[in-house]
């Protein structure tokens, strides 16, 4: 499954790369949008031995600055799973602001859009087991930690008010300190893919 989400992520970065000769969240020049989106994300990386896909479900709020940039705040809701214990998961809970680029005028077309984008802010995370935060020797399995996050992918224009985009994303949350809580200590990277809806609104 891991091998399967790379190629496709890679797959999306070729695309926005390929219609570019150089790609969520895209807004009309000055004009919100919202989003909402589903993903399916895998821990990758030294951490990821015993990760499984897992859902995230989350929104974000954008603003469009013109020139096919848009500037975003987002949040959502997620975890991956473990394969040794059932009902063992890591939570994740990022809130991010970001940037995105969206190619679509290079192109000449208003319908199909690609985009790339980076954000950076907070992730929280839980470990938790049928429901409930893990303890170790008294200390909560849990932690706020600084990360980063890229994603790369296209947008498709249904109307001048509706769009539906398929989008990967990578993220990355640095470790923070060891105080007996392991999740402090450790960096963890997350990929996924998934797709949305956006909606643009003006005031």
């Amino acid at each position: 499954m891991k091998s399967f989400i790379y190629a496709l992520l890679l797959a999306i970065a070729l695309v926005a790369i390929s219609v570019t000769n150089v790609s969520a969240q895209i807004a009309p020049d000055n004009r919100m949008n919202f989003r909402a989106g589903s993903t399916g994300s895998i821990l990758v990386g030294a951490n990821s031995t015993d990760s499984k896909v897992g859902p995230s479900f989350g929104g974000s709020l954008g603003y469009g600055l013109g020139y096919g940039t848009t500037l975003y705040v987002e949040s959502g809701y997620g975890w991956t799973n473990f394969q040794s214990v059932d009902g063992l998961k890591l939570v994740s809970i990022p809130v991010l602001a970001g940037v995105t680029y969206n190619f679509g005028s290079l192109l000449n077309s208003s319908i199909v859009q690609p985009y790339i984008g980076a954000a950076g802010g907070v992730f929280n995370y839980m470990l938790q087991k049928d429901g409930n935060t893990v303890s170790v020797s008294g200390n909560e399995q849990k932690t706020t930690s600084f990360g980063v996050e890229g994603i790369a992918g296209v947008s498709f224009k249904i109307n001048d008010d509706v769009a539906l985009d398929l989008r990967g994303n990578f993220d990355h949350a640095f470790s923070k300190r060891d105080n007996g809580n392991s999740l402090e200590s450790q960096e963890w990277n997350n990929a996924g893919i998934g797709g949305g809806i956006s909606y643009n609104v003006s005031f």
